[in-house]
Protein backbone atom coordinates (compact mmCIF):
# COMPACT_ATOMS: atom_id res chain seq x y z
CA UNK A 1 0.00 0.00 0.00
CA UNK A 2 1.41 3.02 -1.09
CA UNK A 3 0.82 6.47 0.58
CA UNK A 4 -0.27 9.29 -1.89
CA UNK A 5 0.96 12.08 0.23
CA UNK A 6 4.89 10.95 0.63
CA UNK A 7 4.71 10.04 -3.18
CA UNK A 8 3.56 14.58 -3.72
CA UNK A 9 6.44 15.27 -1.42
CA UNK A 10 8.86 12.79 -3.10
CA UNK A 11 7.64 14.29 -6.76
CA UNK A 12 7.74 17.50 -5.69
CA UNK A 13 11.63 17.38 -4.04
CA UNK A 14 12.40 16.04 -7.67
CA UNK A 15 10.48 18.77 -9.56
CA UNK A 16 12.53 21.36 -7.13
CA UNK A 17 15.69 19.32 -7.82
CA UNK A 18 15.02 19.52 -11.93
CA UNK A 19 14.29 23.40 -11.78
CA UNK A 20 17.06 23.84 -9.48
CA UNK A 21 19.74 22.22 -11.58
CA UNK A 22 17.80 23.46 -15.37
CA UNK A 23 17.76 27.42 -13.94
CA UNK A 24 21.62 28.13 -15.00
CA UNK A 25 19.81 27.89 -18.85
CA UNK A 26 18.14 30.84 -17.29
CA UNK A 27 19.89 34.43 -17.69
CA UNK A 28 19.39 37.59 -15.46
CA UNK A 29 16.35 38.54 -16.58
CA UNK A 30 13.81 36.59 -14.12
CA UNK A 31 11.63 38.37 -12.16
CA UNK A 32 13.18 38.96 -8.69
CA UNK A 33 10.14 36.66 -7.13
CA UNK A 34 10.97 34.13 -9.70
CA UNK A 35 14.31 34.06 -8.48
CA UNK A 36 14.07 33.89 -4.69
CA UNK A 37 11.19 30.97 -5.65
CA UNK A 38 14.08 29.15 -7.45
CA UNK A 39 16.80 29.65 -4.44
CA UNK A 40 13.90 27.95 -1.71
CA UNK A 41 13.24 24.84 -4.24
CA UNK A 42 16.70 24.71 -4.84
CA UNK A 43 17.46 24.70 -0.87
CA UNK A 44 14.25 22.41 0.26
CA UNK A 45 15.53 19.59 -1.79
CA UNK A 46 18.06 17.85 -1.15
CA UNK A 47 16.73 17.67 2.79
CA UNK A 48 12.94 17.06 1.55
CA UNK A 49 14.48 13.94 0.51
CA UNK A 50 16.15 13.16 2.83
CA UNK A 51 13.12 13.65 5.35
CA UNK A 52 11.16 11.84 3.44
CA UNK A 53 13.60 8.41 3.23
CA UNK A 54 13.66 8.67 7.04
CA UNK A 55 9.65 8.89 7.01
CA UNK A 56 9.11 6.50 4.52
CA UNK A 57 11.30 4.35 6.48
CA UNK A 58 9.73 5.06 9.79
CA UNK A 59 6.13 4.13 8.61
CA UNK A 60 7.85 0.63 7.53
CA UNK A 61 9.43 -0.01 10.74
CA UNK A 62 5.66 1.17 12.49
CA UNK A 63 5.18 -2.23 13.96
CA UNK A 64 9.33 -3.17 14.06
CA UNK A 65 8.82 -3.92 17.84
CA UNK A 66 6.91 -7.25 17.08
CA UNK A 67 9.39 -8.29 14.75
CA UNK A 68 12.14 -10.93 15.70
CA UNK A 69 15.76 -10.39 15.15
CA UNK A 70 15.63 -12.69 11.51
CA UNK A 71 13.23 -10.12 10.09
CA UNK A 72 14.87 -7.18 11.60
CA UNK A 73 17.89 -8.55 9.93
CA UNK A 74 16.92 -8.88 6.45
CA UNK A 75 15.31 -5.40 6.64
CA UNK A 76 19.10 -4.26 7.74
CA UNK A 77 20.87 -5.70 4.72
CA UNK A 78 17.74 -4.51 2.72
CA UNK A 79 19.05 -1.16 4.07
CA UNK A 80 22.40 -1.74 3.41
CA UNK A 81 22.25 -2.61 -0.19
CA UNK A 82 19.88 0.22 -0.96
CA UNK A 83 22.58 2.38 0.45
CA UNK A 84 25.33 1.00 -1.42
CA UNK A 85 23.57 1.12 -4.58
CA UNK A 86 22.92 5.01 -4.68
CA UNK A 87 26.85 5.50 -3.52
CA UNK A 88 27.58 3.53 -6.62
CA UNK A 89 24.89 5.03 -9.13
CA UNK A 90 25.80 8.57 -7.88
CA UNK A 91 29.62 8.29 -8.41
CA UNK A 92 28.42 6.91 -11.98
CA UNK A 93 26.53 10.17 -12.48
CA UNK A 94 29.33 12.11 -11.70
CA UNK A 95 31.71 10.90 -14.59
CA UNK A 96 30.57 13.04 -16.83
CA UNK A 97 29.64 16.82 -16.32
CA UNK A 98 26.00 16.77 -15.93
CA UNK A 99 26.25 20.51 -14.35
CA UNK A 100 24.69 18.63 -11.43
CA UNK A 101 25.97 18.24 -7.93
CA UNK A 102 24.87 14.18 -7.82
CA UNK A 103 23.05 13.91 -4.16
CA UNK A 104 22.61 10.34 -4.58
CA UNK A 105 25.63 9.49 -2.74
CA UNK A 106 25.45 11.77 -0.55
CA UNK A 107 22.16 10.27 0.42
CA UNK A 108 24.13 6.23 0.48
CA UNK A 109 25.97 7.44 2.76
CA UNK A 110 23.66 8.83 5.26
CA UNK A 111 21.71 6.09 5.08
CA UNK A 112 24.78 3.66 6.02
CA UNK A 113 25.62 5.96 8.52
CA UNK A 114 21.67 5.58 9.60
CA UNK A 115 21.73 2.08 9.88
CA UNK A 116 22.64 1.48 13.55
CA UNK A 117 19.32 3.99 14.29
CA UNK A 118 16.57 2.03 12.60
CA UNK A 119 15.52 -0.12 15.81
CA UNK A 120 15.94 2.16 18.64
CA UNK A 121 13.36 3.69 20.44
CA UNK A 122 12.37 7.20 19.61
CA UNK A 123 13.92 8.91 22.33
CA UNK A 124 17.26 8.06 20.97
CA UNK A 125 16.15 9.32 17.23
CA UNK A 126 15.13 12.43 18.61
CA UNK A 127 18.51 13.06 20.80
CA UNK A 128 21.01 11.82 18.30
CA UNK A 129 18.94 14.54 15.80
CA UNK A 130 19.39 17.11 18.31
CA UNK A 131 23.04 16.53 18.32
CA UNK A 132 23.58 16.43 14.97
CA UNK A 133 21.67 19.74 14.63
CA UNK A 134 23.87 21.64 17.34
CA UNK A 135 27.19 19.72 16.38
CA UNK A 136 26.95 19.88 12.56
CA UNK A 137 28.19 23.40 12.26
CA UNK A 138 30.69 23.31 14.40
CA UNK A 139 32.06 20.63 12.85
CA UNK A 140 31.51 21.51 9.48
CA UNK A 141 33.57 25.10 10.35
CA UNK A 142 36.30 23.23 11.68
CA UNK A 143 36.64 20.84 8.95
CA UNK A 144 36.88 23.57 6.16
CA UNK A 145 39.11 25.61 8.24
CA UNK A 146 41.80 22.70 9.38
CA UNK A 147 41.19 19.31 6.52
CA UNK A 148 42.86 18.55 4.02
CA UNK A 149 41.50 17.20 0.66
CA UNK A 150 43.25 15.15 -2.36
CA UNK A 151 42.97 17.45 -5.75
CA UNK A 152 41.50 13.95 -7.36
CA UNK A 153 37.39 13.72 -6.39
CA UNK A 154 37.89 9.74 -6.88
CA UNK A 155 40.55 9.69 -4.14
CA UNK A 156 39.26 7.52 -0.73
CA UNK A 157 40.25 10.11 1.42
CA UNK A 158 38.67 12.48 -0.85
CA UNK A 159 35.52 11.40 -1.23
CA UNK A 160 35.20 10.72 2.52
CA UNK A 161 35.30 14.10 3.41
CA UNK A 162 33.82 15.35 0.73
CA UNK A 163 30.85 13.00 1.95
CA UNK A 164 30.68 13.71 5.42
CA UNK A 165 32.01 17.19 6.48
CA UNK A 166 33.12 19.11 3.18
CA UNK A 167 30.60 19.05 0.81
CA UNK A 168 29.80 22.47 -1.01
CA UNK A 169 25.84 21.56 -0.68
CA UNK A 170 25.46 18.08 0.61
CA UNK A 171 27.21 16.52 3.48
CA UNK A 172 26.18 13.89 6.05
CA UNK A 173 26.42 16.00 8.81
CA UNK A 174 23.38 17.70 7.60
CA UNK A 175 21.34 15.35 5.87
CA UNK A 176 21.78 12.20 8.54
CA UNK A 177 19.73 14.64 11.22
CA UNK A 178 16.68 15.22 8.49
CA UNK A 179 16.81 11.76 8.15
CA UNK A 180 16.29 11.19 11.88
CA UNK A 181 13.47 13.78 12.26
CA UNK A 182 11.90 12.07 9.22
CA UNK A 183 11.75 8.38 11.74
CA UNK A 184 10.30 10.63 14.33
CA UNK A 185 7.76 12.37 12.17
CA UNK A 186 6.30 8.70 11.27
CA UNK A 187 5.77 8.09 14.57
CA UNK A 188 4.47 11.20 16.06
CA UNK A 189 3.01 13.09 13.41
CA UNK A 190 1.75 10.59 10.12
CA UNK A 191 -1.83 10.92 9.93
CA UNK A 192 -2.53 13.50 13.06
CA UNK A 193 -4.08 16.89 11.99
CA UNK A 194 -3.41 19.08 14.90
CA UNK A 195 0.48 17.41 14.93
CA UNK A 196 0.99 18.21 10.81
CA UNK A 197 -0.43 21.98 11.78
CA UNK A 198 2.30 21.86 14.44
CA UNK A 199 4.81 20.94 12.35
CA UNK A 200 4.08 22.78 9.29
CA UNK A 201 4.24 26.04 11.82
CA UNK A 202 7.35 24.79 13.46
CA UNK A 203 8.60 24.96 9.70
CA UNK A 204 7.97 28.51 9.09
CA UNK A 205 9.28 29.45 12.50
CA UNK A 206 12.76 27.49 11.48
CA UNK A 207 12.42 29.14 8.41
CA UNK A 208 11.90 33.02 9.64
CA UNK A 209 14.61 32.33 12.01
CA UNK A 210 16.62 31.49 8.92
CA UNK A 211 16.37 34.55 7.71
CA UNK A 212 17.95 36.47 10.98
CA UNK A 213 20.33 34.03 11.43
CA UNK A 214 21.60 34.41 7.87
CA UNK A 215 21.85 37.78 7.94
CA UNK A 216 23.76 38.13 11.22
CA UNK A 217 26.13 35.31 9.76
CA UNK A 218 26.91 37.75 6.77
CA UNK A 219 26.93 40.92 8.80
CA UNK A 220 29.95 38.89 11.16
CA UNK A 221 31.74 37.16 8.60
CA UNK A 222 30.87 38.18 5.50
CA UNK A 223 29.40 35.32 3.81
CA UNK A 224 26.27 32.77 5.08
CA UNK A 225 28.51 29.77 4.68
CA UNK A 226 26.52 26.27 3.61
CA UNK A 227 26.48 24.18 6.53
CA UNK A 228 26.23 27.20 9.58
CA UNK A 229 23.50 27.31 11.76
CA UNK A 230 21.47 29.78 9.66
CA UNK A 231 21.71 27.46 6.54
CA UNK A 232 20.67 24.36 8.46
CA UNK A 233 17.37 25.98 10.21
CA UNK A 234 16.41 27.44 6.66
CA UNK A 235 16.87 23.71 4.85
CA UNK A 236 14.95 22.07 8.14
CA UNK A 237 12.58 24.98 7.47
CA UNK A 238 11.68 24.95 3.94
CA UNK A 239 11.92 20.60 4.55
CA UNK A 240 8.77 20.67 6.85
CA UNK A 241 7.02 23.63 4.95
CA UNK A 242 6.72 21.38 2.04
CA UNK A 243 6.51 17.68 3.47
CA UNK A 244 3.46 19.13 6.13
CA UNK A 245 2.09 21.75 3.89
CA UNK A 246 1.54 18.72 1.15
CA UNK A 247 -0.10 16.81 3.84
CA UNK A 248 -2.20 19.58 5.10
CA UNK A 249 -3.98 20.24 1.36
CA UNK A 250 -3.79 16.23 0.32
CA UNK A 251 -4.70 14.82 3.74
CA UNK A 252 -6.75 16.68 5.83
CA UNK A 253 -8.50 19.92 3.69
CA UNK A 254 -12.17 19.33 2.71
CA UNK A 255 -13.27 16.70 0.59
CA UNK A 256 -13.29 19.14 -2.90
CA UNK A 257 -10.04 20.17 -2.21
CA UNK A 258 -8.30 16.92 -1.29
CA UNK A 259 -10.10 16.07 -4.96
CA UNK A 260 -8.48 18.82 -6.62
CA UNK A 261 -5.23 18.57 -4.67
CA UNK A 262 -5.14 14.69 -5.99
CA UNK A 263 -5.87 15.54 -9.67
CA UNK A 264 -3.40 18.47 -9.97
CA UNK A 265 -0.47 16.45 -8.02
CA UNK A 266 -1.09 13.46 -9.97
CA UNK A 267 2.14 13.92 -12.37
CA UNK A 268 4.00 14.54 -9.34
CA UNK A 269 2.70 11.36 -7.38
CA UNK A 270 3.88 9.54 -10.58
CA UNK A 271 7.11 11.18 -10.44
CA UNK A 272 7.44 10.27 -6.38
CA UNK A 273 6.37 6.41 -7.19
CA UNK A 274 9.79 6.31 -9.39
CA UNK A 275 11.52 9.09 -7.90
CA UNK A 276 15.32 6.92 -8.23
CA UNK A 277 14.53 6.63 -11.78
CA UNK A 278 13.14 10.50 -12.47
CA UNK A 279 16.46 11.43 -10.88
CA UNK A 280 18.56 9.62 -12.98
CA UNK A 281 16.64 10.25 -16.39
CA UNK A 282 16.92 14.08 -15.60
CA UNK A 283 20.68 13.62 -14.82
CA UNK A 284 21.59 11.76 -18.26
CA UNK A 285 18.76 14.16 -20.49
CA UNK A 286 21.09 16.88 -18.82
CA UNK A 287 24.35 15.09 -19.22
CA UNK A 288 23.86 15.18 -23.33
CA UNK A 289 22.66 18.72 -23.30
CA UNK A 290 25.78 19.57 -21.77
CA UNK A 291 28.13 17.37 -24.09
CA UNK A 292 26.34 19.32 -26.57
CA UNK A 293 26.97 23.16 -25.14
CA UNK A 294 30.50 22.18 -24.30
CA UNK A 295 31.63 20.86 -27.26
CA UNK A 296 34.80 22.57 -29.15
CA UNK A 297 35.04 24.95 -25.20
CA UNK A 298 38.51 25.56 -24.40
CA UNK A 299 37.63 27.37 -21.21
CA UNK A 300 33.91 26.42 -20.82
CA UNK A 301 33.49 28.26 -17.81
CA UNK A 302 33.72 31.38 -19.66
CA UNK A 303 32.15 30.05 -22.55
CA UNK A 304 28.75 31.29 -24.59
CA UNK A 305 27.31 27.78 -24.24
CA UNK A 306 26.96 28.31 -20.42
CA UNK A 307 23.66 30.21 -20.60
CA UNK A 308 20.90 30.13 -23.13
CA UNK A 309 19.62 32.92 -24.43
CA UNK A 310 15.82 33.60 -24.02
CA UNK A 311 13.40 31.72 -25.00
CA UNK A 312 15.66 28.45 -25.32
CA UNK A 313 16.64 28.62 -21.73
CA UNK A 314 13.07 28.40 -20.76
CA UNK A 315 12.02 26.06 -23.08
CA UNK A 316 14.89 23.80 -22.47
CA UNK A 317 14.11 23.83 -18.47
CA UNK A 318 9.91 22.98 -19.40
CA UNK A 319 10.93 20.24 -21.88
CA UNK A 320 12.93 18.25 -19.51
CA UNK A 321 10.15 18.58 -16.54
CA UNK A 322 7.43 17.26 -19.23
CA UNK A 323 9.68 14.59 -20.31
CA UNK A 324 10.16 13.37 -17.06
CA UNK A 325 6.58 14.30 -16.08
CA UNK A 326 4.94 12.18 -19.53
CA UNK A 327 7.90 9.43 -18.63
CA UNK A 328 6.49 8.91 -14.79
CA UNK A 329 2.83 8.67 -15.71
CA UNK A 330 2.84 6.81 -18.67
CA UNK A 331 5.13 4.25 -17.27
CA UNK A 332 3.21 3.81 -14.11
CA UNK A 333 -0.17 3.72 -15.60
CA UNK A 334 0.86 0.76 -18.43
CA UNK A 335 3.70 -1.00 -16.61
CA UNK A 336 3.65 -0.06 -12.77
CA UNK A 337 6.81 0.25 -10.55
CA UNK A 338 9.51 1.99 -12.00
CA UNK A 339 12.18 0.34 -14.11
CA UNK A 340 15.34 1.23 -11.41
CA UNK A 341 12.96 1.02 -8.57
CA UNK A 342 12.72 -2.98 -9.95
CA UNK A 343 16.63 -3.07 -9.94
CA UNK A 344 16.79 -1.94 -6.46
CA UNK A 345 14.01 -3.68 -5.56
CA UNK A 346 15.72 -7.14 -6.79
CA UNK A 347 19.24 -6.17 -5.73
CA UNK A 348 18.29 -5.59 -1.94
CA UNK A 349 16.62 -8.77 -1.65
CA UNK A 350 13.27 -7.11 -1.11
CA UNK A 351 11.23 -8.77 -4.53
CA UNK A 352 12.25 -12.06 -5.97
CA UNK A 353 13.92 -11.34 -9.83
CA UNK A 354 10.56 -12.08 -12.16
CA UNK A 355 9.53 -9.03 -10.69
CA UNK A 356 11.83 -6.88 -13.09
CA UNK A 357 9.29 -7.59 -15.93
CA UNK A 358 6.20 -8.30 -13.81
CA UNK A 359 3.45 -6.37 -15.31
CA UNK A 360 1.28 -3.40 -12.83
CA UNK A 361 -1.24 -4.96 -10.60
CA UNK A 362 -3.29 -3.65 -8.42
CA UNK A 363 -0.94 -3.23 -5.41
CA UNK A 364 1.29 -1.35 -7.43
CA UNK A 365 -1.57 1.49 -8.76
CA UNK A 366 -3.07 1.36 -5.37
CA UNK A 367 -2.47 4.24 -2.40
CA UNK A 368 -3.47 5.12 0.35
CA UNK A 369 -4.77 8.89 0.46
CA UNK A 370 -4.88 9.56 4.49
CA UNK A 371 -3.91 7.68 7.86
CA UNK A 372 -5.21 6.97 11.10
CA UNK A 373 -3.53 9.13 13.73
CA UNK A 374 -0.40 7.54 15.48
CA UNK A 375 -1.20 6.37 18.62
CA UNK A 376 0.98 7.80 21.69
Amino acid sequence: MRLNSLDVVRGFAIFAMIIAHTVVFLDDREPRALEVLFHFLNDAASPLFALVIGVTAGYQLREASRWDARRKSFFAISWVIKSIVLILVGLLLSINFSGVLIVLDFLGIMMLVATPFLFLPAAWSAGAALVFLAAAPIVNEAARNWALTSASMYDPTALLLDWTVLGSAYRLTNLLPMLLIGFLLARWQLGDLRRTAWVFGGGAVLLGASLLMRRWEEATTGVAQSGSYGDEARDLGLALLAYAGIQLLGDFSGERMRTWFARLTRPLADMGTMAFTIYCLHVLILTAIWSQLLLGEENWLAGPGLIYRQPEGVLTMVAIMVVCMLFATLWRRYLGVGPLERVIGVLSLRHPPETLLAVPSASTRRSEPALQAPRG
